[in-house]
């Protein structure tokens, strides 16, 4: 019987799990879950479903599932976004009668997606975290010590992508505070309020590793962010490779074996101007805008849980050195465009990561289709921002501050 994966989620994330399972000879079925999703294009996917409810009803990834478990069985399922993520752990034990489940049962998973529980998880492992003033309510505008810029972070992030377009909200002051709180509480979230660590984007680091079936750590590769979509408060534009800091591996290895955690792990942590020590940030139990990057390292976690889940294998991983850069190419222009006055990048500082060996999110001369529909969609949302309209699905405010204080690193 052939196996092959179910990679839910099209995005960037979603297209380097199937980029990275082709270079294996993997089959993959692309399930479409946003407006913007692009992966469902590449030359390598086998089948294709839409299945836009995913964000509003975890339940609705379950029936697709069960609908093709015939066809299916003894296949992957990769998991891509936060909604995918719940849906399969919170169902583990039904879909693990047909399917082979990168992400573990929820009684694990629940510690490493919910922001409280990690943060409690993060302080027992003794990692250094930002200070949390409290639930996002209107209590803690009143908190004691509450020093802005602060950060509104919802438990889970991906509602509020489907509706603002971000993953969280930076508040300069009691209005932007009052005004977050609203937002997440108008879609139905719960979140915290955090410091907002000082520092500019390219203080952002992520230590990327496999936790194999036995506990074990792989090798791992730091990746540095250099840019995000918007500023402060989006996902990686662009990203390079840097030497390992052994310390941020040993809190991530910490913090996961606490947790129970197998499977891939991407922990983010940013340096703190103001101490430069490294504060814990979060983490995620799935891929990653920036997944591509990994396969030219030689630590292809994609790949690892290939052969964690399916083959029963742990897969010698021979790191290659690699120094390169990843850049979501139409992301990186648009917003250096667009946040210009907030981000003031120089042209050299700009260039760096296209002068390097490079990766990209979805160009591809080899696979060019997800470049070329996403080159589509942006020529209709510019089309739409001419007559007024709004991208579709999402609000038309998104605060960027524009220089929140105590962002920015002070001048070195």
């Amino acid at each position: 019987m052939t196996q092959g994966a179910v990679v839910v989620g099209a995005h960037a994330n979603g297209l380097g799990v199937i980029r990275a399972l082709a270079a294996r000879g993997v089959p993959t079925v692309s399930i479409v879950t946003r407006p913007f999703d692009v992966a469902h294009h590449s030359r390598w996917v086998h089948e294709r479903h839409h299945l836009p409810s995913l964000h509003q009803d975890h339940t609705s990834l379950v029936t697709l599932l069960e609908r093709h478990a015939s066809r299916w069985t003894g296949w992957a399922v990769f998991p891509t976004n936060d909604d995918a993520l719940v849906a399969v752990s919170q169902h583990h034990e039904h879909l693990s009668r047909w399917y082979r489940l990168t992400c573990q049962p929820w009684a694990i998973l629940e510690s490493v997606v919910d922001k409280d529980r990690m943060h409690d998880l993060a302080i027992g492992a003794g990692l250094a975290v930002p200070r949390c003033y409290g639930k996002a309510a209107l209590d803690t505008v009143s908190t004691p010590g509450l020093r802005y810029p602060v950060i509104v972070k919802p438990m889970r992030h991906d509602h509020l992508i489907t509706t603002y377009g971000v993953k969280l909200f930076v508040a300069g002051d009691e209005g932007e505070l009052r005004q977050a709180i609203a937002r997440l509480a108008g879609v139905g979230l719960e979140g915290l309020v955090y410091e907002a660590v000082p520092g500019p984007d390219r203080e952002i680091v992520v230590y990327c590793v496999y936790m194999d079936a036995r506990g074990e750590p792989s090798p791992g590769v730091t990746v540095r962010k250099l840019r995000q979509n918007p500023p402060f408060v989006g996902g990686a534009r662009a990203a390079e490779i840097v030497a390992e800091i052994p310390a941020l591996r040993e809190a991530t290895v910490a913090l996961l074996r606490r947790a129970g955690f197998r499977g891939m792990a991407f922990a983010e942590f940013k340096r703190d101007a103001r101490t430069g020590r490294f504060v814990f940030i979060e983490v995620n139990g799935r891929p990653v805008l920036f997944n591509s990057i990994l396969p030219p390292t030689g630590v292809d976690l994609v790949a690892m849980a290939w052969a964690d889940v399916v083959l029963g294998e742990r897969l010698a991983v021979r790191p290659t050195g690699w120094q390169g850069a990843w850049i979501h190419l139409q992301a990186d222009a648009l917003a250096s465009l667009r946040y210009r006055r907030v981000e003031r990048l120089g042209l050299h500082e700009w260039l760096a990561p296209y002068r390097k060996p490079r990766t990209f999110a979805v160009w591809s001369l080899r696979d060019p289709r997800p470049f070329g529909a996403q080159s589509a969609l942006l020529a209709g949302r510019v089309f739409r921002a001419s007559l007024g309209i709004p991208p579709p699905g999402t609000s038309r405010e998104m605060h960027v501050p524009a220089d929140p204080a105590g962002v920015r690193a002070p001048p070195r």
